[in-house]
């Protein structure tokens, strides 16, 4: 019986430890928030390189059909 108590005892001060260290994780992250969040930049490659290719066939196409570009088939 008298061990409960104990166990109880070290549960309870546990508990008002991570208490403790919880309300100051979130007054000190409260205080270090940035003004603004960072703007996000286009990552390279995946969707958003295939945008640069397109426009670059449908200029080439339409050099092509203006006869400005010539194949040369050996």
């Amino acid at each position: 019986m008298n061990i409960c108590f104990i166990l109880d005892g070290i549960l309870v001060l546990y508990g008002i430890v991570l208490t403790i260290l919880y309300c100051r994780l979130r007054m000190v992250s409260a205080n270090h928030r940035p003004a603004a969040p960072p703007e996000k930049e286009p990552c390279e490659g995946g969707i958003y390189a295939v945008r640069p290719l397109i426009l670059t066939l449908k200029k080439t196409f339409k050099m092509a059909y203006g006869g400005k570009v010539t194949a040369n088939w050996v």
